[in-house]
Protein backbone atom coordinates (compact mmCIF):
# COMPACT_ATOMS: atom_id res chain seq x y z
CA UNK A 1 0.00 0.00 0.00
CA UNK A 2 1.20 2.85 -1.38
CA UNK A 3 -0.80 5.39 1.13
CA UNK A 4 -3.36 8.25 0.26
CA UNK A 5 -0.77 11.35 0.51
CA UNK A 6 1.34 9.87 -1.74
CA UNK A 7 -1.04 8.67 -4.43
CA UNK A 8 -2.84 12.18 -4.06
CA UNK A 9 0.58 13.75 -4.75
CA UNK A 10 1.36 11.50 -8.11
CA UNK A 11 -2.18 12.30 -9.35
CA UNK A 12 -1.81 16.23 -8.56
CA UNK A 13 1.77 16.10 -10.28
CA UNK A 14 0.09 14.58 -13.66
CA UNK A 15 -2.62 17.30 -13.69
CA UNK A 16 -0.05 19.97 -13.18
CA UNK A 17 2.07 18.50 -16.15
CA UNK A 18 -1.29 18.26 -18.81
CA UNK A 19 -1.79 21.23 -21.06
CA UNK A 20 -4.97 19.74 -22.37
CA UNK A 21 -8.47 21.03 -21.67
CA UNK A 22 -9.63 18.52 -19.56
CA UNK A 23 -7.26 15.68 -17.52
CA UNK A 24 -8.16 12.94 -15.20
CA UNK A 25 -5.59 10.80 -13.52
CA UNK A 26 -6.83 6.95 -11.92
CA UNK A 27 -4.73 4.91 -9.73
CA UNK A 28 -5.27 1.20 -8.76
CA UNK A 29 -2.99 -0.14 -6.60
CA UNK A 30 -3.39 -4.39 -5.37
CA UNK A 31 -1.74 -6.51 -3.08
CA UNK A 32 -3.32 -9.99 -3.63
CA UNK A 33 -2.65 -13.33 -2.26
CA UNK A 34 -4.27 -17.08 -2.95
CA UNK A 35 -3.63 -20.24 -1.28
CA UNK A 36 -5.01 -22.88 -4.15
CA UNK A 37 -5.83 -26.25 -3.44
CA UNK A 38 -6.72 -29.27 -5.12
CA UNK A 39 -6.66 -33.36 -5.24
CA UNK A 40 -6.88 -32.62 -0.91
CA UNK A 41 -3.69 -30.77 -1.33
CA UNK A 42 -2.05 -27.51 -1.62
CA UNK A 43 -0.69 -27.20 -4.44
CA UNK A 44 0.03 -23.05 -5.01
CA UNK A 45 0.90 -19.93 -2.19
CA UNK A 46 1.05 -17.24 -4.81
CA UNK A 47 1.06 -13.31 -4.04
CA UNK A 48 1.65 -10.37 -6.12
CA UNK A 49 1.32 -6.31 -5.87
CA UNK A 50 0.50 -4.01 -8.77
CA UNK A 51 -0.15 -0.52 -9.64
CA UNK A 52 -1.34 1.33 -11.86
CA UNK A 53 -1.53 4.94 -13.30
CA UNK A 54 -4.52 5.86 -16.01
CA UNK A 55 -4.19 8.99 -17.30
CA UNK A 56 -7.11 10.09 -19.57
CA UNK A 57 -6.74 13.89 -21.77
CA UNK A 58 -9.81 15.63 -23.13
CA UNK A 59 -8.81 18.46 -26.48
CA UNK A 60 -12.36 19.52 -27.20
CA UNK A 61 -14.32 16.16 -27.70
CA UNK A 62 -11.15 14.42 -28.28
CA UNK A 63 -10.35 11.79 -25.69
CA UNK A 64 -7.29 10.07 -25.45
CA UNK A 65 -6.10 8.06 -22.28
CA UNK A 66 -2.59 6.21 -21.60
CA UNK A 67 -1.17 3.88 -18.96
CA UNK A 68 1.72 3.51 -16.69
CA UNK A 69 2.93 1.58 -13.85
CA UNK A 70 6.22 3.13 -13.24
CA UNK A 71 5.92 6.58 -10.72
CA UNK A 72 9.39 7.90 -11.95
CA UNK A 73 9.55 11.06 -13.20
CA UNK A 74 10.23 10.34 -16.96
CA UNK A 75 7.38 7.71 -16.74
CA UNK A 76 4.89 10.13 -15.23
CA UNK A 77 5.89 13.36 -18.05
CA UNK A 78 5.90 10.28 -20.72
CA UNK A 79 2.30 8.69 -20.07
CA UNK A 80 0.63 12.25 -19.66
CA UNK A 81 2.25 13.33 -23.08
CA UNK A 82 0.94 9.65 -25.49
CA UNK A 83 -2.36 10.51 -23.80
CA UNK A 84 -2.37 14.40 -25.46
CA UNK A 85 -0.66 12.86 -28.58
CA UNK A 86 -3.69 10.07 -28.73
CA UNK A 87 -6.20 12.70 -28.01
CA UNK A 88 -5.08 14.84 -30.95
CA UNK A 89 -5.21 12.02 -33.19
CA UNK A 90 -8.86 11.04 -32.63
CA UNK A 91 -11.75 11.47 -33.98
CA UNK A 92 -14.17 13.83 -31.94
CA UNK A 93 -16.43 12.15 -29.63
CA UNK A 94 -19.93 14.33 -30.01
CA UNK A 95 -21.30 12.28 -27.01
CA UNK A 96 -18.53 14.05 -24.82
CA UNK A 97 -19.20 17.45 -22.88
CA UNK A 98 -16.79 16.57 -19.75
CA UNK A 99 -15.11 14.50 -16.89
CA UNK A 100 -16.28 14.49 -13.94
CA UNK A 101 -17.34 17.19 -11.51
CA UNK A 102 -16.49 17.91 -7.97
CA UNK A 103 -19.70 16.49 -5.34
CA UNK A 104 -19.19 17.00 -1.87
CA UNK A 105 -19.84 13.14 -0.17
CA UNK A 106 -17.02 12.20 2.38
CA UNK A 107 -15.29 8.75 1.13
CA UNK A 108 -15.55 6.23 3.32
CA UNK A 109 -12.86 3.34 3.99
CA UNK A 110 -14.13 -0.43 4.11
CA UNK A 111 -10.65 -2.09 5.03
CA UNK A 112 -9.71 -4.76 8.08
CA UNK A 113 -5.67 -4.43 8.76
CA UNK A 114 -6.59 -8.32 9.34
CA UNK A 115 -6.86 -9.33 5.85
CA UNK A 116 -4.59 -6.75 4.22
CA UNK A 117 -1.52 -8.25 6.84
CA UNK A 118 -3.23 -12.02 6.50
CA UNK A 119 -0.28 -14.53 6.79
CA UNK A 120 0.19 -17.99 4.59
CA UNK A 121 -0.09 -20.03 7.36
CA UNK A 122 -3.29 -18.50 8.37
CA UNK A 123 -4.89 -19.30 4.77
CA UNK A 124 -3.28 -22.88 5.14
CA UNK A 125 -4.82 -23.33 8.44
CA UNK A 126 -8.33 -22.63 7.17
CA UNK A 127 -7.43 -24.71 4.09
CA UNK A 128 -6.17 -27.71 6.18
CA UNK A 129 -9.46 -28.09 8.30
CA UNK A 130 -11.54 -28.61 5.07
CA UNK A 131 -9.29 -31.01 3.30
CA UNK A 132 -9.44 -33.00 7.14
CA UNK A 133 -12.50 -33.38 6.90
CA UNK A 134 -13.32 -34.19 2.81
CA UNK A 135 -9.70 -36.59 3.38
CA UNK A 136 -11.88 -38.36 6.34
CA UNK A 137 -15.11 -38.76 4.27
CA UNK A 138 -12.99 -40.36 1.26
CA UNK A 139 -14.01 -37.56 -0.86
CA UNK A 140 -11.89 -34.80 -2.95
CA UNK A 141 -11.33 -30.87 -1.75
CA UNK A 142 -10.05 -28.51 -4.11
CA UNK A 143 -10.60 -24.67 -3.81
CA UNK A 144 -9.25 -21.06 -2.91
CA UNK A 145 -8.79 -18.74 0.04
CA UNK A 146 -7.99 -15.13 -1.24
CA UNK A 147 -7.33 -12.01 0.10
CA UNK A 148 -6.89 -8.69 -1.33
CA UNK A 149 -6.17 -4.81 0.06
CA UNK A 150 -6.93 -2.43 -2.63
CA UNK A 151 -6.23 1.61 -3.05
CA UNK A 152 -8.14 3.64 -5.53
CA UNK A 153 -8.06 7.39 -6.53
CA UNK A 154 -9.33 9.49 -8.58
CA UNK A 155 -8.32 13.32 -9.38
CA UNK A 156 -8.98 15.66 -12.58
CA UNK A 157 -8.49 19.36 -13.27
CA UNK A 158 -12.19 20.18 -12.32
CA UNK A 159 -11.43 19.55 -8.80
CA UNK A 160 -12.23 16.06 -8.57
CA UNK A 161 -9.73 14.20 -5.87
CA UNK A 162 -10.66 11.24 -3.98
CA UNK A 163 -8.98 8.43 -2.41
CA UNK A 164 -10.45 4.76 -0.89
CA UNK A 165 -8.68 1.74 0.36
CA UNK A 166 -10.32 -1.57 0.85
CA UNK A 167 -9.98 -5.50 1.56
CA UNK A 168 -11.86 -8.38 0.38
CA UNK A 169 -11.19 -12.05 1.59
CA UNK A 170 -12.86 -14.88 -0.34
CA UNK A 171 -12.59 -18.52 0.49
CA UNK A 172 -14.18 -21.29 -1.88
CA UNK A 173 -14.82 -25.09 -1.41
CA UNK A 174 -15.48 -27.78 -4.14
CA UNK A 175 -16.26 -31.17 -2.87
CA UNK A 176 -16.08 -33.76 -5.10
CA UNK A 177 -16.75 -37.55 -4.81
CA UNK A 178 -17.16 -40.04 -7.96
CA UNK A 179 -20.66 -39.19 -8.46
CA UNK A 180 -20.99 -35.86 -7.17
CA UNK A 181 -19.77 -32.50 -5.83
CA UNK A 182 -20.54 -29.73 -3.43
CA UNK A 183 -19.99 -26.07 -3.21
CA UNK A 184 -19.57 -23.17 -0.57
CA UNK A 185 -18.07 -19.90 -0.48
CA UNK A 186 -18.15 -16.78 1.15
CA UNK A 187 -16.75 -12.94 0.91
CA UNK A 188 -16.31 -10.51 3.82
CA UNK A 189 -13.91 -7.47 3.78
CA UNK A 190 -12.91 -8.98 7.46
CA UNK A 191 -10.97 -12.23 7.10
CA UNK A 192 -12.21 -13.20 10.60
CA UNK A 193 -15.50 -13.25 9.65
CA UNK A 194 -15.73 -16.05 7.25
CA UNK A 195 -17.46 -18.95 8.60
CA UNK A 196 -15.30 -21.50 8.04
CA UNK A 197 -17.42 -24.34 10.19
CA UNK A 198 -20.27 -23.01 7.36
CA UNK A 199 -18.16 -23.73 4.68
CA UNK A 200 -17.14 -26.80 5.30
CA UNK A 201 -20.51 -28.02 6.05
CA UNK A 202 -22.24 -27.03 3.21
CA UNK A 203 -19.92 -27.99 0.77
CA UNK A 204 -20.09 -31.49 2.27
CA UNK A 205 -23.13 -32.13 3.23
CA UNK A 206 -24.42 -31.24 -0.32
CA UNK A 207 -21.62 -33.37 -1.85
CA UNK A 208 -22.21 -36.41 0.22
CA UNK A 209 -26.23 -35.82 -0.10
CA UNK A 210 -25.77 -35.72 -4.38
CA UNK A 211 -23.93 -38.66 -4.56
CA UNK A 212 -25.50 -41.32 -7.50
CA UNK A 213 -28.22 -38.65 -8.96
CA UNK A 214 -31.12 -39.74 -11.06
CA UNK A 215 -31.89 -38.66 -14.35
CA UNK A 216 -35.64 -36.98 -14.20
CA UNK A 217 -37.50 -35.22 -17.58
CA UNK A 218 -36.70 -31.33 -18.52
CA UNK A 219 -40.04 -29.25 -18.30
CA UNK A 220 -41.08 -26.52 -15.60
CA UNK A 221 -40.56 -27.20 -11.99
CA UNK A 222 -41.05 -25.15 -9.22
CA UNK A 223 -37.58 -24.50 -7.63
CA UNK A 224 -35.03 -23.34 -4.57
CA UNK A 225 -32.23 -21.22 -5.64
CA UNK A 226 -29.81 -20.78 -3.52
CA UNK A 227 -27.75 -17.37 -3.34
CA UNK A 228 -25.18 -18.80 -5.33
CA UNK A 229 -27.60 -19.56 -8.27
CA UNK A 230 -30.15 -16.09 -7.72
CA UNK A 231 -26.56 -14.13 -7.80
CA UNK A 232 -26.26 -15.52 -11.08
CA UNK A 233 -29.55 -14.78 -12.17
CA UNK A 234 -29.79 -10.94 -11.63
CA UNK A 235 -25.89 -10.81 -12.21
CA UNK A 236 -26.67 -11.38 -15.50
CA UNK A 237 -29.85 -9.21 -15.66
CA UNK A 238 -27.18 -6.04 -14.01
CA UNK A 239 -25.36 -6.33 -17.52
CA UNK A 240 -28.06 -7.00 -20.03
CA UNK A 241 -31.03 -4.67 -18.80
CA UNK A 242 -29.70 -2.43 -15.62
CA UNK A 243 -27.52 -0.01 -17.24
CA UNK A 244 -27.59 3.12 -19.67
CA UNK A 245 -25.98 1.61 -22.16
CA UNK A 246 -28.69 -1.28 -22.38
CA UNK A 247 -31.55 1.44 -22.69
CA UNK A 248 -29.71 3.72 -25.28
CA UNK A 249 -29.09 0.77 -27.64
CA UNK A 250 -32.48 -0.19 -27.35
CA UNK A 251 -31.15 -3.73 -25.68
CA UNK A 252 -32.82 -3.59 -21.99
CA UNK A 253 -36.19 -5.12 -21.78
CA UNK A 254 -36.62 -1.71 -19.39
CA UNK A 255 -37.38 0.76 -22.03
CA UNK A 256 -40.83 2.46 -21.86
CA UNK A 257 -41.32 0.72 -18.54
CA UNK A 258 -40.06 2.98 -16.31
CA UNK A 259 -42.60 3.60 -13.64
CA UNK A 260 -44.37 0.24 -14.27
CA UNK A 261 -44.49 -3.25 -12.74
CA UNK A 262 -42.66 -5.32 -14.50
CA UNK A 263 -41.73 -8.07 -11.91
CA UNK A 264 -43.38 -9.46 -8.40
CA UNK A 265 -44.41 -7.20 -5.73
CA UNK A 266 -41.68 -9.09 -3.51
CA UNK A 267 -38.84 -7.91 -5.87
CA UNK A 268 -37.29 -4.58 -4.78
CA UNK A 269 -33.63 -4.53 -6.19
CA UNK A 270 -30.77 -1.96 -5.93
CA UNK A 271 -27.20 -0.85 -6.09
CA UNK A 272 -25.51 0.45 -3.00
CA UNK A 273 -21.84 1.39 -2.80
CA UNK A 274 -22.35 2.43 0.27
CA UNK A 275 -23.81 -0.59 1.73
CA UNK A 276 -22.64 -2.77 4.85
CA UNK A 277 -24.33 -5.80 3.02
CA UNK A 278 -21.93 -5.70 0.19
CA UNK A 279 -18.26 -5.39 -0.95
CA UNK A 280 -18.05 -1.19 -0.98
CA UNK A 281 -16.36 1.09 -2.85
CA UNK A 282 -17.75 4.52 -2.50
CA UNK A 283 -17.15 5.92 -6.15
CA UNK A 284 -16.52 5.24 -9.19
CA UNK A 285 -13.27 4.70 -11.63
CA UNK A 286 -14.12 8.52 -12.44
CA UNK A 287 -14.31 9.65 -8.84
CA UNK A 288 -18.57 10.10 -8.87
CA UNK A 289 -19.46 9.42 -5.25
CA UNK A 290 -21.63 6.21 -5.61
CA UNK A 291 -25.55 6.60 -5.69
CA UNK A 292 -28.50 4.45 -4.49
CA UNK A 293 -29.81 3.55 -7.53
CA UNK A 294 -33.35 1.70 -7.04
CA UNK A 295 -33.82 -0.61 -9.86
CA UNK A 296 -37.31 -2.40 -8.84
CA UNK A 297 -39.45 -1.31 -5.99
CA UNK A 298 -41.92 -3.89 -4.81
CA UNK A 299 -41.89 -4.61 -8.73
CA UNK A 300 -41.69 -1.11 -10.00
CA UNK A 301 -38.87 -0.69 -12.62
CA UNK A 302 -36.53 2.70 -11.25
CA UNK A 303 -34.20 3.22 -13.07
CA UNK A 304 -30.53 2.25 -14.53
CA UNK A 305 -27.01 3.48 -13.36
CA UNK A 306 -24.94 5.91 -15.63
CA UNK A 307 -21.15 6.94 -15.59
CA UNK A 308 -20.84 10.41 -16.99
CA UNK A 309 -21.06 9.97 -20.76
CA UNK A 310 -24.32 8.32 -20.73
CA UNK A 311 -25.25 10.66 -17.91
CA UNK A 312 -24.70 14.18 -20.15
CA UNK A 313 -26.12 12.13 -23.30
CA UNK A 314 -29.44 11.79 -21.77
CA UNK A 315 -29.00 15.44 -19.49
CA UNK A 316 -28.61 13.00 -16.63
CA UNK A 317 -26.94 12.82 -14.12
CA UNK A 318 -24.05 10.58 -13.40
CA UNK A 319 -24.70 7.52 -11.00
CA UNK A 320 -21.01 6.78 -10.09
CA UNK A 321 -21.21 3.47 -11.46
CA UNK A 322 -18.37 4.03 -14.41
CA UNK A 323 -15.53 1.48 -15.16
CA UNK A 324 -12.00 2.72 -15.41
CA UNK A 325 -12.54 4.32 -18.94
CA UNK A 326 -12.08 3.59 -22.14
CA UNK A 327 -14.04 0.81 -21.72
CA UNK A 328 -15.38 -1.20 -24.22
CA UNK A 329 -18.41 -1.53 -21.34
CA UNK A 330 -21.29 -0.15 -20.02
CA UNK A 331 -21.73 1.61 -16.57
CA UNK A 332 -22.06 -0.90 -13.92
CA UNK A 333 -23.83 -2.13 -10.78
CA UNK A 334 -21.49 -3.64 -8.92
CA UNK A 335 -22.94 -3.62 -5.46
CA UNK A 336 -26.64 -4.93 -6.71
CA UNK A 337 -28.79 -5.97 -3.47
CA UNK A 338 -31.57 -7.76 -3.54
CA UNK A 339 -33.54 -7.20 -0.46
CA UNK A 340 -34.97 -10.42 1.11
CA UNK A 341 -38.34 -11.38 2.60
CA UNK A 342 -39.89 -13.37 6.07
CA UNK A 343 -39.39 -16.75 4.74
CA UNK A 344 -36.72 -19.57 5.25
CA UNK A 345 -34.48 -22.00 3.08
CA UNK A 346 -36.52 -24.90 5.50
CA UNK A 347 -39.76 -23.24 5.18
CA UNK A 348 -39.39 -22.87 1.54
CA UNK A 349 -38.96 -26.34 0.52
CA UNK A 350 -41.80 -26.99 3.20
CA UNK A 351 -43.72 -24.98 0.83
CA UNK A 352 -42.88 -27.56 -2.68
CA UNK A 353 -45.10 -30.17 -3.63
CA UNK A 354 -42.60 -31.32 -6.47
CA UNK A 355 -39.69 -29.63 -7.37
CA UNK A 356 -35.62 -28.86 -7.43
CA UNK A 357 -33.44 -27.36 -5.15
CA UNK A 358 -30.52 -25.74 -7.19
CA UNK A 359 -27.31 -25.43 -5.42
CA UNK A 360 -25.51 -23.26 -8.00
CA UNK A 361 -25.61 -22.10 -11.77
CA UNK A 362 -22.92 -22.31 -14.33
CA UNK A 363 -22.15 -21.09 -18.16
CA UNK A 364 -24.58 -18.94 -17.88
CA UNK A 365 -25.05 -17.18 -20.98
CA UNK A 366 -27.40 -14.33 -22.70
CA UNK A 367 -29.87 -15.93 -25.83
CA UNK A 368 -31.96 -12.90 -26.21
CA UNK A 369 -31.00 -10.26 -24.12
CA UNK A 370 -33.90 -7.48 -25.00
CA UNK A 371 -35.85 -10.35 -23.99
CA UNK A 372 -33.66 -10.98 -20.87
CA UNK A 373 -33.77 -15.01 -22.02
CA UNK A 374 -30.56 -16.44 -20.66
CA UNK A 375 -28.85 -20.06 -20.59
CA UNK A 376 -26.88 -22.38 -18.60
CA UNK A 377 -26.29 -25.42 -16.26
CA UNK A 378 -27.29 -26.93 -13.02
CA UNK A 379 -23.90 -27.65 -10.72
CA UNK A 380 -22.81 -28.90 -7.87
CA UNK A 381 -25.79 -29.72 -5.80
CA UNK A 382 -29.54 -30.72 -8.07
CA UNK A 383 -32.05 -32.33 -5.80
CA UNK A 384 -35.54 -33.40 -6.25
CA UNK A 385 -38.34 -32.24 -3.46
CA UNK A 386 -41.43 -34.03 -2.75
CA UNK A 387 -43.83 -33.22 -0.66
CA UNK A 388 -41.78 -30.74 1.15
CA UNK A 389 -38.91 -32.78 1.65
CA UNK A 390 -35.71 -33.15 -0.58
CA UNK A 391 -36.05 -37.00 -1.46
CA UNK A 392 -32.91 -37.72 -4.06
CA UNK A 393 -30.48 -36.16 -5.81
CA UNK A 394 -30.47 -35.45 -9.76
CA UNK A 395 -28.39 -35.06 -12.66
CA UNK A 396 -27.58 -31.75 -14.01
CA UNK A 397 -29.89 -30.49 -16.07
CA UNK A 398 -29.91 -26.70 -18.95
CA UNK A 399 -32.44 -24.63 -18.21
CA UNK A 400 -33.39 -21.60 -20.57
CA UNK A 401 -35.08 -19.06 -18.63
CA UNK A 402 -36.77 -15.39 -19.09
CA UNK A 403 -34.93 -13.21 -16.06
CA UNK A 404 -37.86 -10.86 -15.75
CA UNK A 405 -40.63 -13.83 -15.89
CA UNK A 406 -38.82 -15.66 -13.54
CA UNK A 407 -38.91 -12.50 -11.32
CA UNK A 408 -42.40 -12.32 -11.58
CA UNK A 409 -42.91 -16.17 -10.50
CA UNK A 410 -41.01 -14.99 -7.16
CA UNK A 411 -43.58 -17.12 -4.65
CA UNK A 412 -41.21 -16.69 -1.45
CA UNK A 413 -37.73 -15.11 -0.43
CA UNK A 414 -35.61 -15.61 2.88
CA UNK A 415 -34.71 -13.62 5.32
CA UNK A 416 -30.66 -14.95 5.45
CA UNK A 417 -28.76 -13.46 2.06
CA UNK A 418 -25.26 -13.59 1.53
CA UNK A 419 -22.63 -11.86 -0.04
CA UNK A 420 -21.16 -13.40 -3.49
CA UNK A 421 -18.16 -11.68 -4.89
CA UNK A 422 -16.13 -12.10 -8.38
CA UNK A 423 -15.23 -8.60 -9.09
CA UNK A 424 -18.09 -7.23 -8.46
CA UNK A 425 -20.29 -8.07 -5.59
CA UNK A 426 -24.22 -9.32 -5.65
CA UNK A 427 -26.07 -9.75 -2.30
CA UNK A 428 -29.35 -12.36 -2.50
CA UNK A 429 -31.29 -14.39 -0.42
CA UNK A 430 -32.69 -18.18 -1.35
CA UNK A 431 -35.94 -17.58 -3.43
CA UNK A 432 -38.91 -20.02 -4.19
CA UNK A 433 -39.53 -19.42 -7.99
CA UNK A 434 -42.51 -21.14 -9.90
CA UNK A 435 -42.57 -22.25 -13.34
CA UNK A 436 -38.81 -22.51 -14.09
CA UNK A 437 -37.99 -23.84 -17.30
CA UNK A 438 -35.25 -26.84 -17.74
CA UNK A 439 -34.61 -27.88 -20.88
CA UNK A 440 -32.37 -30.38 -21.15
CA UNK A 441 -30.29 -32.99 -18.68
CA UNK A 442 -26.70 -34.83 -18.66
CA UNK A 443 -25.38 -38.15 -17.95
CA UNK A 444 -24.10 -36.62 -14.92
Amino acid sequence: MIGKERVLDILENVISLSSADQTEALFMGEESYLTGFANNYIHRNVGGKDCSLSVRVAIGKKVGSAIVNSFSKDAIKKVVRNAILIAKNQRENLDFVSFAKPEKRKDKDFFVEATANCTPEFRAEYVSKILSKTKAKGFIGSGKFETNALEVAVANSLGVERYTKLTVSTLKSVVLTDTSSGYSEYSSVDVNEIPLNDIIRESVEIAEKSQTPVSIEPGKYEVILTPYALADLIGSLSYIALNARAMNEGMSFLIGQIGKKVVGENVTMYDDGFSQETISLPFDFEGVPKKKVMFFDKGVAKGVVYDTLSAYKEGKKSTGHSLPQPSQYSPYPMNLIMEGGESSKEKMISHVKKGLYVQRFWYTNPMDPRNTVITGMTRDGLFLIENGKITKPVKNMRFIENIATALNNVLELSKERKIIYDMASVTAPYARIKDFTFTGKTEF
